[in-house]
């Protein structure tokens, strides 16, 4: 009895065993070549254009806003925000060698930096500069970044400039057999910036 007993815990556990030795988790080579293929298919998106949902906070106030980022290539885009901080609309535009905000009565400002120009007009210092990159999923520009992919290459962390960037949900698009970035979360210190995607346009 104890014998047969024996045998069957024993017949059990290489039950359970068998089918993880059969599959075994991706190699780390594997993993960054995914990476290294993604990030090359995902440069060719010079143009592109999003819709969706921003939230901000920023220590203990906030703000939400529909926006539409329409980028035409490098440096080269506007980017509407609707509602934020009840000005109605704010229109950020760069043509590669300066940065303007217009607000819906009309006022406008210039700058070169566009971070620096939010933070003069809107109080709050968006990661414009940074964005154009991490809503693609890609690093930006600049110091070397800490990453973490999943076994598809796909960014889930990003920790770049003081910022870090979480990709919570992926969905697919209709080109180039990638999956782009659907909800973002980008915190530096006590400054949160939440994106929801509803719609890409490549």
């Amino acid at each position: 009895m104890t014998k047969d007993l024996n045998w069957t815990i024993t017949l059990l556990v290489l039950t359970f065993l068998l089918p993880g030795c059969a599959t075994p988790p991706p190699s780390l080579p594997e993993t960054a070549s995914a990476w290294t293929a993604r990030q090359t298919r995902l440069a060719q998106l010079a143009a592109w254009q999003v819709e969706g949902r921003i939230g901000v906070i920023s220590g203990q106030e906030g703000w939400h806003a529909t926006f539409q980022w329409v980028q035409q290539a490098a440096n080269n885009y506007r980017i509407d925000l609707i509602g934020p901080l009840g000005q109605g609309r704010v229109i950020i535009e760069s043509d590669g060698q300066e940065v303007r905000v217009q607000t819906q009565n009309g006022q406008s400002w210039a700058a070169p930096d566009p971070d620096d120009l939010l933070e003069q007009t809107l109080g709050v210092r968006l990661p414009v500069k940074g964005l154009q990159y991490w809503v693609r999923g890609l690093p930006a520009p600049g110091p070397a970044p800490v990453l973490q992919t999943d076994t598809n290459g796909r960014l889930v962390r990003l920790e770049q400039n003081g910022w870090i960037i979480e990709y919570l949900i992926y969905a697919p698009a209709s080109i180039l057999n990638l999956d782009l970035p659907e909800r973002i979360i980008a915190q530096h210190q006590d400054l949160s910036v939440k994106l929801v995607i509803e719609r890409w346009a490549l």
